[in-house]
């Protein structure tokens, strides 16, 4: 009677310390992901970069020159007003946006990728909750093994080493589902990390794992022309061949209009007034690109654009690959859960059950009942194990065909 009452009291404390915890559901952890601090890292960079494409479109700056002269004139002022007309500020601020597009899809790059662990981490929150469920069901049925084995020892139609044997079976039980609780503080921690939550915070994953639908391999490869990574590169190539028409534009002359007034000139000797002996000049100056290696600087420029090309082009073969690679992953994943949870778990659950009722009505021994408790809690924690592995599985699908997974 007593062990029995432990069993409850033990049961309700482990329920007690599951409803601590805050539950989020997997689209709630997706939705948090915004309000992350590591989001706000690409907005800044995004800001940054359309700052600085929106400084490129700058002209070049006037200059002011004051001066004097003890023969001449007694004031030389000059100016000079540099006149971008060969296109070569455009070219710099269709460069400077072109940088500003990499920048921004590579901002959502690392928020994809952030997302992406994220869902991981609520995949293995989700596990290791299911885990702990299962160890406390081994331990509760530890515990009926271990009161039956006394209680048939009391009635005198059992042996001190079954009870022996059934304490330690307990044991191992108990220390199981303590070590899979801390298992599940480790992966609530690990969450609550990526959002920028509270760690010490216990959270419980609230929800279905989701583990497909993907639908089939040569639709999901018709879908990679617009993967993310694949964006990211096509704006790469956009920004070298920007940065060629930059090159190619600082080929042409660079214009300036120039004019100087000399006031009071002291070598002219007709004019009444200071005016008079006053003279103004204008002029236009043109600074030419002799030495600035500006065919070297286009073929880098070149070399670079279609390097970035190359590079789109493996992306397109790594893509096909990381598809394919992770469809037939999920395949063999669903495959798996499908056959724990419709033959192995059924059939091990009828197992543990017949042996437990031969046990008690004393048909068999307490070895073949415990054999079967534990075939049957490896089978709980196998298929768990499947399930938050083909939930991984189709995670890793729908990364690799450049779309968040979504809770049903």
């Amino acid at each position: 009677m007593k062990l029995t009452v432990l069993v409850v009291m033990v049961a309700a404390a482990g329920i007690a310390r599951a409803d601590d915890r805050a539950p989020i559901t997997f689209e709630q952890a997706l939705a948090a992901v915004a309000k992350a601090p590591a989001a706000q890292i690409g907005g800044r960079e995004i800001a940054a970069a359309e700052a600085s494409a929106a400084a490129a479109a700058a002209w070049p700056n006037p200059s002011l020159r004051v001066g004097t002269s003890r023969l001449t004139a007694r004031v030389i002022a000059s100016a000079a007003l540099p006149l971008p007309v060969f296109g070569t500020v455009g070219a710099a601020e269709r460069a400077a946006a072109a940088d500003a597009q990499v920048v921004r899809a590579e901002a959502e790059l690392v928020l994809r990728d952030l997302r992406h662990r994220v869902a991981v981490a609520w995949i293995e929150l989700a596990r290791a909750a299911a885990d702990a469920s299962a160890q406390e069901v081994a331990a509760r049925q530890a515990a009926e093994l271990q009161a039956i084995a006394e209680g048939r020892r009391a009635a005198g139609t059992g042996a001190d080493v079954d009870v022996t044997v059934a304490v330690a079976a307990r044991a191992r039980a108990d220390v199981a589902a303590s070590s899979a609780r801390r298992a599940e503080d480790a992966a609530s921690a690990e969450l609550a990390g990526l959002l920028g939550w509270d760690p010490e915070r216990p959270l419980r994953a609230d929800g279905a794992l989701v583990t497909g639908p993907a639908g089939e391999l040569p639709a999901l490869r018709g879908r990679l022309g617009a993967h993310p990574e694949r964006a990211a590169a096509a704006r790469r190539i956009a920004a070298a061949e920007a940065s060629v028409d930059q090159v190619r534009a600082q080929r042409w002359p660079a214009l300036a209009l120039e004019a100087e007034l000399d006031y009071d000139d002291a070598s002219m000797t007709e004019g009444a007034s200071a005016w008079d002996r006053s003279d103004a000049r204008i002029g236009v100056a043109l600074e030419l690109p002799v030495f600035a290696r500006l065919g070297d600087r286009a073929r880098a420029a070149q070399a670079t654009a279609a390097v970035q090309r190359a590079r789109l082009t493996a992306l397109d073969a790594e893509l096909g690959g990381r598809l394919a690679a992770a469809y037939r992953r999920w395949q063999s994943a669903s495959e798996r859960l499908t056959a724990m949870e419709r033959d192995v778990v059924p059939a091990q659950d009828r197992a543990a059950a017949l042996s437990m009722q031969a046990y008690r009505e004393g048909a068999r021994d307490l070895s073949s009942a415990l054999v079967a408790e534990r075939d049957l809690a490896a089978a709980r924690a196998e298929t768990n194990d499947a399930r938050a592995t083909a939930a991984l599985a189709f995670a890793e699908l729908a990364q690799a065909v450049g779309e968040d997974v979504h809770a049903k």
